[in-house]
Protein backbone atom coordinates (compact mmCIF):
# COMPACT_ATOMS: atom_id res chain seq x y z
CA UNK A 1 0.00 0.00 0.00
CA UNK A 2 1.41 3.78 -0.64
CA UNK A 3 0.24 4.67 2.99
CA UNK A 4 2.87 2.13 4.34
CA UNK A 5 5.76 3.54 2.20
CA UNK A 6 4.74 6.86 3.57
CA UNK A 7 4.39 5.78 6.77
CA UNK A 8 7.74 4.01 6.85
CA UNK A 9 9.32 6.67 5.38
CA UNK A 10 8.54 9.25 7.89
CA UNK A 11 8.83 6.46 10.94
CA UNK A 12 11.82 5.32 9.49
CA UNK A 13 13.14 4.64 13.21
CA UNK A 14 10.26 2.87 14.40
CA UNK A 15 9.50 -1.05 14.50
CA UNK A 16 5.85 -0.49 14.57
CA UNK A 17 3.26 2.27 14.47
CA UNK A 18 -0.32 1.96 15.68
CA UNK A 19 -3.83 4.57 15.48
CA UNK A 20 -6.47 3.89 17.23
CA UNK A 21 -9.90 5.45 18.10
CA UNK A 22 -10.40 6.80 22.02
CA UNK A 23 -11.81 2.99 22.62
CA UNK A 24 -8.57 1.48 21.42
CA UNK A 25 -10.25 0.51 18.05
CA UNK A 26 -7.53 -0.27 15.34
CA UNK A 27 -7.51 2.29 12.37
CA UNK A 28 -4.38 1.52 10.89
CA UNK A 29 -1.81 -0.73 11.75
CA UNK A 30 2.02 -1.73 10.54
CA UNK A 31 4.97 -4.16 12.09
CA UNK A 32 8.16 -3.41 10.37
CA UNK A 33 9.61 -5.93 12.93
CA UNK A 34 6.48 -8.23 12.80
CA UNK A 35 7.76 -10.18 16.10
CA UNK A 36 5.61 -9.07 18.74
CA UNK A 37 1.89 -8.20 17.65
CA UNK A 38 -0.35 -11.24 17.85
CA UNK A 39 -2.67 -10.62 14.91
CA UNK A 40 -1.23 -10.48 11.69
CA UNK A 41 -1.73 -6.71 9.77
CA UNK A 42 -4.51 -7.76 7.58
CA UNK A 43 -6.53 -8.95 10.36
CA UNK A 44 -5.74 -6.04 12.59
CA UNK A 45 -8.17 -3.37 11.25
CA UNK A 46 -11.41 -3.16 13.42
CA UNK A 47 -9.76 -5.21 16.17
CA UNK A 48 -9.49 -3.64 19.53
CA UNK A 49 -6.01 -3.53 20.77
CA UNK A 50 -5.90 -5.77 22.98
CA UNK A 51 -6.31 -8.32 20.55
CA UNK A 52 -2.70 -6.95 19.24
CA UNK A 53 -1.13 -7.05 22.75
CA UNK A 54 -3.07 -9.25 25.35
CA UNK A 55 -0.46 -8.97 27.26
CA UNK A 56 -0.78 -5.42 28.53
CA UNK A 57 -3.12 -3.86 30.80
CA UNK A 58 -4.89 -0.54 29.72
CA UNK A 59 -3.31 1.54 32.34
CA UNK A 60 0.61 0.33 31.65
CA UNK A 61 -0.24 1.16 27.61
CA UNK A 62 1.70 4.32 26.96
CA UNK A 63 -1.08 4.49 23.83
CA UNK A 64 -3.99 5.11 26.33
CA UNK A 65 -1.94 7.32 28.93
CA UNK A 66 -1.39 9.87 26.26
CA UNK A 67 -5.30 10.06 25.12
CA UNK A 68 -6.02 10.15 28.85
CA UNK A 69 -3.90 12.78 29.61
CA UNK A 70 -4.33 14.84 26.82
CA UNK A 71 -0.11 14.86 26.21
CA UNK A 72 2.74 13.02 24.65
CA UNK A 73 4.50 10.51 25.93
CA UNK A 74 7.91 10.47 24.60
CA UNK A 75 10.54 7.75 24.43
CA UNK A 76 9.01 6.11 27.23
CA UNK A 77 10.07 2.45 28.37
CA UNK A 78 7.23 -0.17 27.71
CA UNK A 79 7.99 -4.24 29.03
CA UNK A 80 5.85 -6.61 27.91
CA UNK A 81 5.82 -10.45 27.57
CA UNK A 82 5.34 -12.55 24.48
CA UNK A 83 4.71 -16.08 25.00
CA UNK A 84 6.76 -16.10 28.22
CA UNK A 85 9.27 -14.15 26.91
CA UNK A 86 10.40 -10.48 28.49
CA UNK A 87 10.56 -7.83 25.51
CA UNK A 88 10.90 -4.18 25.96
CA UNK A 89 10.89 -1.17 23.63
CA UNK A 90 10.94 2.48 23.68
CA UNK A 91 7.06 3.80 22.82
CA UNK A 92 6.25 7.33 21.72
CA UNK A 93 2.62 8.51 22.06
CA UNK A 94 0.35 11.13 20.86
CA UNK A 95 -3.43 11.78 21.36
CA UNK A 96 -5.49 12.65 18.57
CA UNK A 97 -7.58 15.61 19.50
CA UNK A 98 -10.40 17.84 17.60
CA UNK A 99 -12.71 20.57 18.59
CA UNK A 100 -14.64 17.79 20.01
CA UNK A 101 -12.20 16.14 22.75
CA UNK A 102 -9.67 13.31 22.32
CA UNK A 103 -10.73 11.20 18.99
CA UNK A 104 -7.66 8.66 19.04
CA UNK A 105 -4.07 8.00 19.28
CA UNK A 106 -1.03 7.07 17.60
CA UNK A 107 1.76 5.20 18.92
CA UNK A 108 5.14 4.83 17.51
CA UNK A 109 7.28 1.55 19.23
CA UNK A 110 11.39 0.58 18.50
CA UNK A 111 12.08 -2.65 20.10
CA UNK A 112 14.92 -3.12 21.97
CA UNK A 113 15.41 -6.91 21.75
CA UNK A 114 17.44 -6.91 18.68
CA UNK A 115 17.75 -10.29 17.16
CA UNK A 116 21.52 -11.56 16.24
CA UNK A 117 22.17 -10.32 12.43
CA UNK A 118 19.30 -7.74 12.61
CA UNK A 119 20.37 -4.06 12.34
CA UNK A 120 19.58 -2.15 15.06
CA UNK A 121 17.70 0.92 14.70
CA UNK A 122 18.46 3.83 16.34
CA UNK A 123 15.31 5.03 19.37
CA UNK A 124 14.00 8.29 18.67
CA UNK A 125 15.93 11.58 19.36
CA UNK A 126 15.73 14.94 20.89
CA UNK A 127 12.38 16.64 20.22
CA UNK A 128 12.80 19.92 21.23
CA UNK A 129 15.39 23.05 20.93
CA UNK A 130 15.91 26.49 21.84
CA UNK A 131 13.07 27.69 20.04
CA UNK A 132 10.78 25.61 22.15
CA UNK A 133 11.51 26.93 25.33
CA UNK A 134 8.61 30.06 25.16
CA UNK A 135 10.36 33.05 26.98
CA UNK A 136 10.73 36.75 27.29
CA UNK A 137 12.51 36.79 30.47
CA UNK A 138 15.50 38.66 30.29
CA UNK A 139 17.55 36.43 33.15
CA UNK A 140 16.25 32.72 32.16
CA UNK A 141 16.66 33.89 28.51
CA UNK A 142 20.54 35.33 29.15
CA UNK A 143 20.94 31.70 30.99
CA UNK A 144 20.64 29.79 27.73
CA UNK A 145 23.69 31.04 26.67
CA UNK A 146 25.67 29.28 29.76
CA UNK A 147 23.09 25.93 28.62
CA UNK A 148 24.49 26.21 25.06
CA UNK A 149 28.05 26.20 26.35
CA UNK A 150 27.12 23.61 28.68
CA UNK A 151 25.23 21.35 26.01
CA UNK A 152 28.40 21.53 23.89
CA UNK A 153 30.26 19.65 26.44
CA UNK A 154 30.38 16.27 27.47
CA UNK A 155 30.06 16.48 31.27
CA UNK A 156 27.16 15.17 32.95
CA UNK A 157 24.25 18.05 33.84
CA UNK A 158 21.93 17.82 37.14
CA UNK A 159 18.43 19.72 35.95
CA UNK A 160 17.19 21.25 38.89
CA UNK A 161 13.21 22.94 38.49
CA UNK A 162 9.91 22.58 40.60
CA UNK A 163 7.33 20.44 39.09
CA UNK A 164 5.89 21.59 35.87
CA UNK A 165 8.90 24.03 34.82
CA UNK A 166 10.56 22.07 31.60
CA UNK A 167 13.46 19.86 33.15
CA UNK A 168 12.15 17.78 29.98
CA UNK A 169 12.24 20.05 27.83
CA UNK A 170 15.77 20.99 29.04
CA UNK A 171 17.10 17.79 28.41
CA UNK A 172 15.68 17.40 25.03
CA UNK A 173 17.35 20.71 24.28
CA UNK A 174 21.14 19.95 26.10
CA UNK A 175 21.21 16.81 23.36
CA UNK A 176 20.00 18.83 20.95
CA UNK A 177 22.77 21.34 20.73
CA UNK A 178 25.45 18.31 21.80
CA UNK A 179 28.17 16.46 19.84
CA UNK A 180 25.83 13.21 20.55
CA UNK A 181 22.89 14.99 18.62
CA UNK A 182 22.50 12.39 15.96
CA UNK A 183 22.74 9.09 18.67
CA UNK A 184 19.95 8.04 21.05
CA UNK A 185 18.31 10.10 23.33
CA UNK A 186 17.08 8.07 26.40
CA UNK A 187 14.32 8.86 28.73
CA UNK A 188 13.32 7.13 32.07
CA UNK A 189 11.77 8.88 35.43
CA UNK A 190 13.25 7.31 38.24
CA UNK A 191 9.73 7.74 40.51
CA UNK A 192 8.06 5.35 38.00
CA UNK A 193 9.48 2.09 38.10
CA UNK A 194 9.62 0.11 41.81
CA UNK A 195 13.16 0.14 43.08
CA UNK A 196 13.50 -3.57 42.67
CA UNK A 197 13.03 -3.50 38.89
CA UNK A 198 15.19 -0.47 38.25
CA UNK A 199 18.53 -2.15 38.01
CA UNK A 200 17.92 -4.37 35.52
CA UNK A 201 15.81 -1.54 33.94
CA UNK A 202 19.06 0.44 34.05
CA UNK A 203 22.08 -2.06 33.23
CA UNK A 204 20.18 -5.03 31.68
CA UNK A 205 19.83 -9.18 32.83
CA UNK A 206 20.95 -12.58 31.88
CA UNK A 207 18.87 -15.51 31.52
CA UNK A 208 18.48 -17.26 34.88
CA UNK A 209 19.75 -14.55 37.46
CA UNK A 210 15.77 -14.03 38.34
CA UNK A 211 12.64 -15.64 38.37
CA UNK A 212 11.63 -14.77 34.71
CA UNK A 213 15.03 -13.20 33.69
CA UNK A 214 16.42 -13.10 29.74
CA UNK A 215 19.32 -11.80 28.45
CA UNK A 216 18.73 -8.21 27.59
CA UNK A 217 20.05 -5.01 27.34
CA UNK A 218 19.09 -1.89 30.04
CA UNK A 219 19.20 1.47 29.14
CA UNK A 220 23.01 2.57 29.71
CA UNK A 221 23.64 0.03 26.66
CA UNK A 222 20.72 0.89 24.73
CA UNK A 223 21.43 4.75 25.18
CA UNK A 224 25.44 3.93 23.57
CA UNK A 225 27.07 6.56 22.75
CA UNK A 226 23.93 9.37 23.18
CA UNK A 227 22.30 10.72 26.37
CA UNK A 228 20.75 9.26 29.16
CA UNK A 229 18.52 11.32 30.66
CA UNK A 230 17.08 10.33 34.28
CA UNK A 231 14.55 12.21 35.47
CA UNK A 232 13.36 12.69 38.89
CA UNK A 233 16.75 11.37 40.51
CA UNK A 234 15.90 12.38 43.51
CA UNK A 235 13.35 9.51 43.58
CA UNK A 236 16.23 7.09 43.59
CA UNK A 237 16.77 4.30 46.34
CA UNK A 238 20.26 4.43 48.26
CA UNK A 239 21.16 0.58 47.34
CA UNK A 240 20.53 1.58 43.07
CA UNK A 241 22.31 5.39 43.56
CA UNK A 242 25.42 3.39 44.66
CA UNK A 243 25.10 1.27 41.45
CA UNK A 244 24.82 4.19 39.64
CA UNK A 245 27.79 6.47 41.05
CA UNK A 246 30.07 3.00 40.16
CA UNK A 247 29.24 2.69 36.33
CA UNK A 248 29.50 6.77 36.18
CA UNK A 249 33.17 6.24 37.77
CA UNK A 250 34.16 3.19 35.66
CA UNK A 251 32.28 4.23 32.89
CA UNK A 252 31.12 0.37 32.51
CA UNK A 253 27.90 -1.42 33.55
CA UNK A 254 27.12 -5.18 35.14
CA UNK A 255 23.86 -6.84 33.54
CA UNK A 256 22.16 -8.24 36.85
CA UNK A 257 23.63 -12.07 37.11
CA UNK A 258 26.77 -11.10 34.78
CA UNK A 259 30.33 -11.67 36.34
CA UNK A 260 32.07 -9.24 33.83
CA UNK A 261 31.79 -5.33 33.28
CA UNK A 262 30.41 -4.01 29.72
CA UNK A 263 32.18 -0.62 28.60
CA UNK A 264 29.51 2.07 27.99
CA UNK A 265 29.68 6.12 26.27
CA UNK A 266 26.58 7.22 27.84
CA UNK A 267 26.03 11.10 29.03
CA UNK A 268 23.99 11.36 31.81
CA UNK A 269 21.50 14.36 32.21
CA UNK A 270 19.33 13.74 35.68
CA UNK A 271 17.38 16.10 36.95
CA UNK A 272 15.47 16.75 40.35
CA UNK A 273 12.80 19.04 41.77
CA UNK A 274 14.19 18.88 44.94
CA UNK A 275 17.53 20.77 45.99
CA UNK A 276 19.65 17.29 46.39
CA UNK A 277 22.53 19.10 48.86
CA UNK A 278 19.64 19.17 50.84
CA UNK A 279 19.03 16.09 50.39
CA UNK A 280 22.39 14.88 51.02
CA UNK A 281 22.33 16.89 54.75
CA UNK A 282 19.67 14.90 55.50
CA UNK A 283 21.38 10.99 54.53
CA UNK A 284 18.83 10.72 51.62
CA UNK A 285 21.17 10.97 48.58
CA UNK A 286 24.84 10.00 47.89
CA UNK A 287 27.60 12.71 48.57
CA UNK A 288 29.73 11.21 45.99
CA UNK A 289 26.48 10.72 43.42
CA UNK A 290 25.87 14.53 43.84
CA UNK A 291 29.17 15.68 42.93
CA UNK A 292 29.06 13.22 39.91
CA UNK A 293 26.15 14.38 38.79
CA UNK A 294 26.64 18.04 39.52
CA UNK A 295 29.72 18.33 37.39
CA UNK A 296 27.74 21.33 35.50
CA UNK A 297 24.40 22.38 36.49
CA UNK A 298 21.07 24.33 35.51
CA UNK A 299 18.09 25.37 37.01
CA UNK A 300 14.84 26.77 35.92
CA UNK A 301 13.10 29.72 37.69
CA UNK A 302 9.66 28.91 38.62
CA UNK A 303 7.05 31.09 37.43
CA UNK A 304 6.48 33.32 40.02
CA UNK A 305 9.80 35.11 39.09
CA UNK A 306 9.06 35.17 35.56
CA UNK A 307 5.72 36.94 35.69
CA UNK A 308 7.01 38.65 32.77
CA UNK A 309 6.23 35.14 30.55
CA UNK A 310 2.63 35.18 31.43
CA UNK A 311 1.18 37.12 28.90
CA UNK A 312 3.25 35.10 26.58
CA UNK A 313 2.74 32.08 27.39
CA UNK A 314 -1.25 32.69 27.86
CA UNK A 315 -0.87 33.71 23.85
CA UNK A 316 0.41 30.32 22.92
CA UNK A 317 -1.80 28.15 24.95
CA UNK A 318 -5.22 29.79 23.54
CA UNK A 319 -3.97 29.89 20.17
CA UNK A 320 -2.58 25.95 20.37
CA UNK A 321 -6.60 25.84 22.35
CA UNK A 322 -8.25 27.56 19.34
CA UNK A 323 -6.53 25.25 16.38
CA UNK A 324 -6.89 22.01 18.87
CA UNK A 325 -10.98 22.82 19.50
CA UNK A 326 -11.52 25.33 16.55
CA UNK A 327 -12.54 28.28 18.94
CA UNK A 328 -11.85 31.94 18.73
CA UNK A 329 -11.01 32.82 22.40
CA UNK A 330 -8.76 36.29 22.31
CA UNK A 331 -7.16 37.03 25.43
CA UNK A 332 -7.20 37.39 29.19
CA UNK A 333 -9.07 40.12 30.43
CA UNK A 334 -7.07 42.79 32.86
CA UNK A 335 -8.99 41.13 35.99
CA UNK A 336 -7.52 37.84 34.83
CA UNK A 337 -3.77 38.98 34.19
CA UNK A 338 -3.47 40.51 37.72
CA UNK A 339 -4.62 37.65 38.98
CA UNK A 340 -2.09 35.25 37.39
CA UNK A 341 0.72 37.85 38.38
CA UNK A 342 0.05 37.43 41.93
CA UNK A 343 -0.50 34.13 42.05
CA UNK A 344 1.86 31.57 42.89
CA UNK A 345 1.49 28.49 40.51
CA UNK A 346 2.55 26.22 42.51
CA UNK A 347 2.44 23.97 39.17
CA UNK A 348 4.30 26.28 37.26
CA UNK A 349 4.01 26.39 33.50
CA UNK A 350 1.98 23.24 33.04
CA UNK A 351 -0.05 24.35 35.88
CA UNK A 352 -1.30 27.96 33.68
CA UNK A 353 -0.84 25.36 30.96
CA UNK A 354 -4.08 23.36 32.07
CA UNK A 355 -5.70 26.01 33.55
CA UNK A 356 -6.14 27.84 29.75
CA UNK A 357 -7.20 24.83 27.91
CA UNK A 358 -9.73 24.32 30.96
CA UNK A 359 -10.93 28.22 30.70
CA UNK A 360 -10.67 27.64 26.60
CA UNK A 361 -12.96 25.09 26.48
CA UNK A 362 -15.63 26.99 28.56
CA UNK A 363 -15.17 30.20 26.24
CA UNK A 364 -15.27 29.62 22.74
CA UNK A 365 -15.14 32.46 21.44
CA UNK A 366 -14.11 35.98 23.10
CA UNK A 367 -12.23 37.00 25.94
CA UNK A 368 -11.55 35.11 29.35
CA UNK A 369 -13.10 36.38 32.39
CA UNK A 370 -12.57 35.37 36.26
CA UNK A 371 -15.74 33.15 35.64
CA UNK A 372 -14.00 30.81 33.23
CA UNK A 373 -11.04 29.99 35.49
CA UNK A 374 -11.57 26.71 37.91
CA UNK A 375 -13.00 27.58 40.60
CA UNK A 376 -10.09 26.70 42.83
CA UNK A 377 -8.20 29.87 41.74
CA UNK A 378 -11.12 32.33 42.66
CA UNK A 379 -10.64 31.89 46.51
CA UNK A 380 -10.68 34.93 48.72
CA UNK A 381 -7.01 35.22 48.93
CA UNK A 382 -6.49 35.45 45.25
CA UNK A 383 -9.42 37.85 44.57
CA UNK A 384 -8.03 40.52 47.11
CA UNK A 385 -5.13 41.14 44.17
CA UNK A 386 -7.30 42.09 41.76
CA UNK A 387 -6.84 45.95 41.96
CA UNK A 388 -10.47 47.47 42.65
CA UNK A 389 -12.04 51.01 41.09
CA UNK A 390 -10.84 53.65 42.93
CA UNK A 391 -14.55 54.97 42.53
CA UNK A 392 -13.43 58.97 43.63
CA UNK A 393 -11.51 58.71 40.37
CA UNK A 394 -14.08 60.91 37.66
CA UNK A 395 -12.09 58.78 35.01
CA UNK A 396 -13.47 55.66 36.51
CA UNK A 397 -16.85 56.97 37.65
CA UNK A 398 -17.41 57.77 33.90
CA UNK A 399 -16.68 54.37 32.83
CA UNK A 400 -18.86 52.77 35.54
CA UNK A 401 -21.92 54.21 33.82
CA UNK A 402 -21.18 51.80 31.34
CA UNK A 403 -21.68 48.90 33.13
CA UNK A 404 -24.45 47.79 32.67
CA UNK A 405 -26.23 47.16 36.27
CA UNK A 406 -28.69 43.86 35.41
CA UNK A 407 -26.50 42.01 32.81
CA UNK A 408 -23.75 39.59 33.71
CA UNK A 409 -20.64 39.77 35.49
CA UNK A 410 -18.93 39.07 32.19
CA UNK A 411 -20.77 41.62 30.25
CA UNK A 412 -19.66 44.51 32.59
CA UNK A 413 -16.29 43.48 32.80
CA UNK A 414 -15.66 43.13 28.91
CA UNK A 415 -17.50 47.01 28.67
CA UNK A 416 -15.40 48.32 30.99
CA UNK A 417 -12.56 46.41 29.27
CA UNK A 418 -13.18 48.12 26.23
CA UNK A 419 -13.19 51.84 27.80
CA UNK A 420 -9.82 50.99 29.50
CA UNK A 421 -8.25 49.57 26.19
CA UNK A 422 -10.11 52.38 24.16
CA UNK A 423 -8.54 55.05 27.16
CA UNK A 424 -5.05 53.49 27.03
CA UNK A 425 -4.75 53.35 23.40
CA UNK A 426 -6.07 56.75 22.39
CA UNK A 427 -3.37 58.20 25.46
CA UNK A 428 -0.56 56.41 24.17
CA UNK A 429 -1.36 58.00 20.55
CA UNK A 430 -2.41 54.40 19.08
CA UNK A 431 1.10 53.09 19.89
CA UNK A 432 0.90 49.79 19.75
CA UNK A 433 4.36 48.81 22.19
CA UNK A 434 3.06 52.02 24.75
CA UNK A 435 -0.07 50.57 25.21
CA UNK A 436 0.95 47.04 25.48
CA UNK A 437 3.36 48.38 27.84
CA UNK A 438 1.25 50.57 29.78
CA UNK A 439 -1.40 47.73 30.07
CA UNK A 440 0.99 44.72 30.80
CA UNK A 441 0.05 42.52 27.98
CA UNK A 442 1.36 41.26 24.57
CA UNK A 443 1.45 42.84 21.50
CA UNK A 444 -0.68 40.01 20.02
CA UNK A 445 -3.34 40.26 22.93
CA UNK A 446 -3.48 44.03 21.85
CA UNK A 447 -3.66 43.17 18.66
CA UNK A 448 -6.86 40.89 19.64
CA UNK A 449 -8.60 43.04 21.81
CA UNK A 450 -8.43 46.20 19.71
CA UNK A 451 -10.04 43.88 16.86
CA UNK A 452 -12.28 42.58 18.96
CA UNK A 453 -13.60 46.03 20.21
CA UNK A 454 -13.12 47.54 16.60
CA UNK A 455 -10.11 49.58 17.45
CA UNK A 456 -8.29 49.22 14.43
Amino acid sequence: METDKVFKELFGHSDSILISDINGKVLYYEDYNDEINMVRYENAIGRSVFELYPFLKREDFTLFRAMDTKSVIANELQQFEVNGIAKKALNSAYPLINETGVIGGIVMSVELNNKPGRKKKIPFSSKYNFDDIMTQNKAFKASFEKLKMLSKGDSNILIYGETGTGKELIAHTIHANSKRKDKPFIIQNCAAIPSNLMESILFGSTRGSFTGAIDKAGLFEVAQGGTLFLDEINSMSLELQSKLLRSIETKSIRRVGESYERETDTRIVASTNEPLDKMVQRGQFRKDLFFRLNVASFSIPPLRERIDDIPLLCDTYINYSNARLNHHTTGINEEVLHLFSSYSWEGNVRELKNVIEYACTLKPSGTITLSDLPDYLLTKKTLKTIPVLNLSSPAELDCCKYLAPGTSLASQIENLEQIIVKNSFEKNRYSITKTAKELAISRQTLYNKLRKYKLL
